[in-house]
């Protein structure tokens, strides 16, 4: 790893001066090592304007990963990855900034010929990632609603496989005479329109390239305001490896390129506007392929993961691991020069880590515990994608990932008992969330609230590879990715009780021997 400036060293040593922890007394259970105060230095360091919001390949996350590395040092933990020389507490992510510098197109091609459509006319790049798709004949399968809700009753992604493929889905809910046919909790989760984002999770977990929403009254009102990632630089998770993580592409179309796309198929989805055998039903598409093609520039990115070890007491289950992890990171500065500091995203939940790492490593369970400070979660999480597609441990062997990302705001809904979320414990097995509410009945009893998909955060990625994970998350405030979230608006105390609780919850899931 190499340094940006020779001051960095000498921020770093000043910070490692300035924060060193005191002797800590021997309170009545070790979670009572972990202290408000101690995350206070942290967070104030890392949220410092000096850092300049630790954005992704600029010098102030270097600054920050160093930082992160001394206290990883400090507290015992041994280098968790590679580099050239050997051991390393540095994972070097690799990613490529791009912009695009001409147009951007879709190609679509039938038995009866080939037609070519315009990004931002005739199509949106809404989200995910473009790159590993590009020049690719892709082929298409329309997948209902895109909705994978089997233990009530709807699956319409049980007959389809949809990786590396383009999936066709439309907005909403499956209704029956106008009639919810779900359950009215499941229903009103998919009914928004922000529910397209559940969909591309479910869609991306199971490797499909792309999703096109088919359009609706809706988005076509709203075509012209719909924000478009063309125009903007995109980190991009430059790992071309069979395996590796991408985020898949969302993108609305116009009819047009509906029509285009439907040309000639003996089934169509409903809506159509013409006379043929409409379905709701999956289907694969006969003789179609999709091809994005743009011109862009590139340049690499040089960025890491922190990564320390804490290795097992057991001789049998030290070769299995339970991965900690935070982002590092914030967002870039604004073009008017104010710096997203990022306090509570995810300073506090960085800080959380250093401090369960810390008190962890002096009397360690018996699997193995990974800490990882992650890369690049702003960047569509492309740290904990590289860190699940390039593992440094053996990924069957991971048994549970606990991700803090905001562990130090209270979202305005929940101020009356300053309640915290616990997202997605249940995606892979219920287990997991039956073990958090028990460690948390027992130690910290602090009031949780468990959702699922309220967000998005580096967990997912370990869902993607069928690991159980949670992300333990202060819910959105209206200092999210601004200038505004500050050190100084952090609730302390609370985030000393989620790292408290999380240090609980990794020596349970340390120590248990049958966990799932």
């Amino acid at each position: 790893m190499r340094s940006s400036h020779r001051a960095l060293f000498l921020i770093i040593g000043a910070a490692i001066m300035a924060f060193a922890l005191p002797a800590v007394a021997l309170e009545p259970g070790p979670a009572d090592m972990i202290t408000a105060d101690a995350i206070r230095g942290h967070v104030y360091f890392l949220a410092s304007d000096a850092l300049e919001g630790r954005y992704v390949g600029d010098a102030g996350y270097e600054v920050a990963a160093r930082y992160g590395q001394s206290q990883f040092v400090a507290a015992g933990l041994r280098p968790g990855a590679a580099d050239g020389s050997g051991a390393s507490y540095f994972q070097e992510v690799p990613v490529l900034r791009r912009r695009s510098a001409g147009d951007i197109s879709l190609t679509v091609r039938t038995a009866e010929g080939s037609t070519t459509f315009s990004e931002g006319d005739d199509f949106t790049w809404f989200q995910g990632e473009m790159f590993p798709w590009e020049k690719r004949e892709l082929e298409v399968v329309f997948a209902g609603y895109g909705i994978s809700e089997p233990d009530h009753g709807w699956d319409d992604l049980s007959d389809v496989d949809v990786r590396d493929k383009v999936v066709i889905i439309m907005m909403g809910v499956p209704t029956r005479a106008g009639e919810p046919i779900l359950p009215e909790a499941i229903h009103a989760r998919y009914a928004p329109p922000n529910a397209i984002m559940k969909k591309m999770a479910e869609l991306m977990y199971r490797g499909a390239a792309g999703i096109f929403v088919l359009p609706d009254e809706m988005i076509l009102e709203a075509w012209d305001a719909l924000p478009s990632k063309a125009p903007i630089p995109q980190f991009e998770y430059d790992n071309r490896q069979p395996g590796a993580i991408h985020i898949t592409l969302l993108s609305p179309i116009k009819p047009e390129v509906v029509e285009a796309i439907f040309a000639g198929q003996d089934r169509l989805p409903p809506g159509m506007g013409h006379p043929g055998p409409e379905t709701p039903g999956s289907f694969y598409l006969r003789d179609v392929t999709l091809t994005f093609e743009g011109t862009f520039s590139e340049e690499k990115v040089l960025t890491w993961n922190v990564v320390g070890v804490v290795d097992g007491t057991d001789p049998q289950l030290k070769s299995e691991y339970v991965v900690v992890t935070a982002h590092l990171d914030s967002t870039a500065p604004r073009e008017d020069g104010e710096i997203n500091n990022g306090a509570d995203d995810n300073a506090s939940g960085a800080a959380g880590i250093m401090e369960v790492a810390r008190v962890l490593a002096k009397s360690p369970p018996r699997r193995s515990v990974v800490f990882v400070l992650l890369s690049g979660e702003e960047a569509m999480c492309i740290g904990s994608r590289h860190f699940v597609s390039d593992s440094p441990v053996p990924l069957d062997k991971i048994v549970a990932n606990v991700n803090l990302d905001m562990i130090g705001r209270t979202a305005p809904a929940n101020e009356a008992d300053r309640s915290h979320y616990a997202i997605d414990s249940d995606r892979i097995t219920p287990e997991f969330t039956r073990l958090i509410k028990e460690v948390n009945s027992s130690t910290l009893a602090w009031p949780l609230k468990f959702e699922t998909e309220t967000g998005s955060s580096d967990h997912m990625m370990f869902h993607a590879a069928g690991i159980p994970a949670v992300s333990f998350y202060s819910g959105h405030h209206d200092d999210v990715n601004l200038p505004t979230d500050d050190p100084e608006k952090l609730d302390y105390e609370k985030a000393e009780k989620i790292s408290r609780l999380v240090y609980e919850i990794t020596m349970e899931l340390g120590n248990r021997e049958n966990l799932w």
